[in-house]
C-alpha cells in the first residue's frame, strides 16, 4: 500500500485528502467487496475522521473491519441484514 508515503499528509488542513485516500484504497476496497460496492464504501470510509483514516490506512485488517462495517450498513439500508 502507497500509505506510509501518504499518511503523514493526511490532516484536516489538507484539502486533496479525500482524493489522495480515496485513489489509494479503492483498489482494497474492489477487491473486499462486489464492484457495484466498492465506489459507495470508499466515499463512506473517506468521509471518516482523520484519525479513523490514519487508523485504516496503517492497519490491513483495520481499514477491512471498515469496510465490513460500511458493507453492513448499506445491508441494513437496503433491508438485507442477517440475509446469507
Amino acid at each position: 500500500m502507497e500509505t506510509q508515503k501518504l499518511l503523514p499528509s493526511v490532516t484536516e488542513r489538507n484539502p486533496y485528502l479525500k482524493d489522495q485516500v480515496g485513489q489509494v484504497i479503492f483498489q482494497f476496497v474492489n477487491m473486499m467487496v462486489q464492484p457495484d460496492r466498492a465506489p459507495k464504501i470508499t466515499g463512506m470510509l473517506i468521509e471518516l475522521p482523520v484519525d479513523q483514516i490514519k487508523a485504516y490506512m496503517a492497519n490491513l485488517d483495520a481499514l477491512r473491519a471498515k469496510v465490513q462495517e460500511a458493507t453492513d450498513l448499506i445491508d441494513q439500508s437496503e433491508g438485507k441484514a442477517g440475509q446469507p
